[in-house]
């Protein structure tokens, strides 16, 4: 199945620079062939979601996992079964993808193109390919990114089938994070930004944080994986977001890997980490995306944005980019702060707060239900779920754009020399 057209070339808009400069800016003939390594193994993830999403579907639909699409009520597609919980296709694959390119990861890929290149067959394919040791700390934080992006998985698919209160899946997260809690031995302090240090309140260049920073990291867990989930009910809204927003990362990261910073062992190692990570989660997302587009063929369900947002909040962390991740998050923090009142019941939160749908024209409704969604509506008037979607999408580019701009400029004022 191709993804629909406008699919394309969002896709395109988001993709294409991070292939300017993984082709054209990134020097480092190992960390290049690396990513692109990566890259060949994320493709085949993404057409082998392509292919799986269907048989999962019909699984699911069987067992009775499928919604109605309420933004189509009064319609005949509002009356079809749409299954649910294809995140877990989407995430198994992602997985898959991880854990293959871990064992690709050491070998000397530079040599064996080049002996592909000279025709040195025997040398490329037999034992002249020499493997790198992997070292403790690596493999350690890789399989404490594994295990618990994979707990999240499985507790979101519990979420769908089980339907936790909302109080509950607050805490899911915190039991997720735990292998990555428990494994982490990067740094737990801040930069401080330049303006800021010494005068009255005698702050150093680099301030720890200890155990705080432990804290602050699981808040960050909580904060990414339920933002994705709250910002929804639009078909295509919750993996176009995953997809953008991990788009922007993967752009960070190479920028990154393309600069001086490449050169430095721990901030290379950490941006090349979340790399690993983005691309399988970008082609399993689009994959995904091409099913949940409007009209959507299947729902992605909290198995989705659970094991997205955990993907996302790890690369992050692991990454050593949590607040950078933040600023990509702009329109989810925005969301999240609007919606306070109804989350904390101080006004009325009906079970889906969507839009209301006009089958007479089409047309969705803003409703007085508190979140970007409504919102948008308020602001630019009744449109189609389509472009609904496009509009808070569109937005969502726009702000990692800014964000990464953002980033270039203010990083003169977090260093610390």
């Amino acid at each position: 199945m191709r993804p629909p057209a406008w699919l394309r070339l969002l896709a395109a808009a988001c993709l294409l620079p991070a292939v300017w400069v993984v082709t054209t800016q990134v020097t480092d003939d190992r960390t290049r062939y690396s990513i692109l390594t990566s890259a060949a193994v994320s493709v085949l993830g993404f057409f082998l979601t392509l292919r799986l999403i269907p048989l999962t579907k019909a699984y699911t639909l069987k067992a009775g996992l499928f919604g109605m699409d309420i933004n189509k009520k009064g319609s005949r597609e509002g009356e079809k079964k749409v299954p649910e919980s294809l995140g877990l296709a989407s995430g198994v694959v992602f997985l898959v993808c991880v854990i293959l390119f871990q064992q690709l990861h050491y070998y000397d890929t530079p040599s064996l193109v080049r002996a592909l290149r000279a025709g040195r067959w025997q040398e490329a394919l037999g034992g002249g390919r020499q493997a790198e040791p992997a070292s403790d700390a690596w493999l350690v934080d890789y399989n404490a990114a594994l295990a618990t992006i994979c707990f999240m998985l499985f507790l979101g698919f519990a979420d769908d089938v089980l339907d936790i209160p909302w109080r509950v899946k607050l805490i899911l997260p915190c039991v997720a994070s735990l292998p990555l809690l428990i494994a982490y031995s990067g740094g737990t302090g801040v930069i401080v930004p330049k303006v800021l240090r010494g005068g009255p309140l005698g702050l150093p260049a680099y301030l720890e944080l200890g155990l705080l920073y432990k804290v602050y990291m699981v808040m960050l867990v909580i904060f990414c994986t339920n933002s994705i989930n709250i910002l929804a009910g639009v078909n295509g809204l919750e993996a176009g977001q995953t997809f953008v927003i991990a788009c922007a990362v993967l752009l960070h990261n190479l920028v990154m890997l393309s600069g001086p910073a490449g050169k430095d062992p721990a901030v290379r190692d950490g941006h090349l980490f979340s790399a690993y990570l983005m691309m399988p989660l970008v082609a399993t997302t689009l994959a995904l995306l091409t099913f949940n587009w409007y009209p959507a063929q299947v729902f992605v369900g909290d198995t989705f944005t659970y094991f997205a947002g955990m993907a996302l909040a790890v690369a992050g962390i692991l990454g050593h980019f949590s607040e950078t991740l933040l600023m990509f998050f702009v329109p989810q923090i925005i969301n999240f702060v609007y919606s306070l009142p109804q989350l904390f019941k101080i006004v009325p939160c009906p079970r889906h707060r969507l839009p209301r749908f006009d089958p007479q024209t089409g047309l969705l409704h803003a409703t007085p239900n508190m979140n970007v969604v409504n919102a948008m509506l308020r602001l630019l008037g009744p449109c189609s779920e389509f472009w609904l979607c496009m509009r808070i999408l569109l937005w969502q580019v726009a702000c990692c754009g800014a964000a990464l701009a953002a980033r270039a400029k203010l990083s003169e004022w977090f260093k610390l020399s």
